[in-house]
């Protein structure tokens, strides 16, 4: 079931704002995977496809002094209910809400905002039912739908289902690909309800490429977004970074022992080689926002940071030669514009990667087994610290450093002896999410600060 959980990251956008316990994928001291590009450490940032959710921040927005609260209430984490469905509320400190859910069992998954169940035949070779729901003050049954499609690509033909449901100006998906290598996975499309983007993939491993089709939920047709599939180097892209717009698109793919980054603008069908642009040796490259790109050069296991605006050709170094995360200190990339970088000493700064600016956050103090994961929006961090083990993640602090308040709010838990806790992430931009599992009982925890 975890294996299975792990290929399902690469088909869905929502999982990869998530950590888990799942030693036998990645064997390290901390037994955590963390599913989304750029997380857990900067010398392994990668990509899965990614759509930008670059917003605007205000000069007091950028100005803004970061603080620490620790709440003193402790929360005592109860047992699930023994009613299926059944939702326990409570305070933490009158900052944090807590929604305690019991499922029925471990089949369920989360979207962005939503729960969803797949039920199988019992052979497993169909699908009878995939069912989503909202969590508001009950579990409330969501209307899913189901479309079809067909699309070619170098030759190749791929069908398959999308399973998807509109909740609150977000679309929810499920899609079940075959794992073969020719396969597919779909993202949504963050506030766009009426399309997500399908990537036709082929190759595993260092032979993997993608290629991504608008996928129009109203009429059901695919759309070859690139328009451009005569570039050779379209075709063989392995990831993919988007504007908000999708109006422009960073890609990259692995190309004889070095990562190949190019920048492509959709509308003029301008190619760009961003390595030779700009001659830096390019490790990584994703969207600050709509008009400026960062690139990161790496020299062993530390990174610069450059902010490249392709309107003027205006290439500006912005952090010098700083040291990868290593579970202790260094920087934290994500994806996006704004990072963490943590000192030596524990002090912990927002870094925004476009100016270089970093912001202390007054009070909290990083210690090794800790770890932060953004939101899709790239304007609160999930905090999280305990020992894990193979089976449980043990979360002993958990809190969000929002950059929009300016605030770091932690508490501390205690986790009932009965509960394994095995995954942590974001359920929607506001709310963090824990998975549990009993011996007969499933359940999923939300914290809203």
């Amino acid at each position: 079931m975890k294996a299975k959980r792990l290929l399902t990251a690469l088909g869905e956008l929502e999982e990869q704002y998530i950590e888990e316990a799942l030693p036998a994928i990645r064997p390290q001291k901390r037994k955590r995977l963390a599913r989304w590009t750029a997380a857990a450490a900067a010398a392994l940032l990668i990509f899965l496809g990614t759509v930008g959710t670059a917003m605007a921040m205000s000069p007091q927005f950028r100005r803004m002094v970061y603080s620490f609260f620790r709440i003193e209430q402790a929360e005592p984490v109860p047992p699930p209910s023994q009613k299926d469905g059944a939702m326990t509320q409570s305070d933490i400190g009158g900052r944090v809400s807590a929604k305690y859910i019991r499922l029925e069992d471990n089949r369920y998954d989360t979207g962005f905002g939503t729960l969803h169940r797949v039920d199988w035949s019992e052979d497993g070779s169909t699908i009878k039912s995939v069912r989503f729901w909202a969590a508001e003050d009950e579990l409330v049954m969501l209307d899913t739908q189901k479309s079809s499609f067909t699309a070619t690509w170098q030759k190749e033909t791929y069908q398959g289902e999308i399973y998807w449901c509109n909740y609150q100006g977000e679309i929810s998906l499920y899609a079940n690909s075959p794992r073969s290598d020719n396969s597919w996975y779909a993202n949504s499309i963050p506030g766009r309800t009426d399309a997500v983007l399908l990537y036709l993939s082929r190759g595993r491993y260092e032979e993997h490429r993608s290629y991504p089709m608008l996928y129009h939920l109203d009429t059901g047709e695919t759309e070859d977004i690139l328009q451009a599939a005569e570039q050779e180097e379209l075709t063989q892209a392995d990831f993919y970074d988007w504007s908000g717009d999708l109006g422009k698109v960073i890609f990259i793919f692995f190309d004889e022992n070095k990562n190949r980054c190019f920048y492509y603008d959709v509308r003029t069908k301008t190619l760009t080689d961003l390595a030779e642009l700009t001659g830096i040796n390019i490790r990584s490259a994703f969207f600050a926002d709509d008009d400026t790109l960062l690139l990161l050069q790496a020299e062993g296991t530390a990174y610069s940071v450059f902010a490249y605006d392709p309107a003027s050709g205006q290439l500006v170094q912005t952090l010098d030669s700083l040291k990868a995360f290593d579970e202790k200190d260094g920087i934290l990339f994500f994806g996006a514009r704004y990072g963490l970088y943590v000192e030596p000493t524990g002090e912990l700064s927002v870094t925004d990667l476009k100016t270089g600016t970093k912001t202390p956050v007054s009070g909290f103090t990083f210690t090794k087994g800790g770890s932060f994961l953004s939101n899709r929006s790239n304007t609160k961090f999930l905090y999280s610290a305990g020992e894990s083990t193979s089976e449980d993640l043990e979360i002993a602090q958990l809190g969000v450093l929002d950059l929009t308040t300016g605030i770091f709010t932690a508490f501390d838990r205690k986790a009932h002896d009965s509960l394994c806790e095995w995954s942590l992430g974001w359920f929607d931009d506001d709310r963090a999410e824990i998975r549990i599992l009993q011996e007969d009982a499933a359940g999923i925890y939300l914290y809203g600060f």
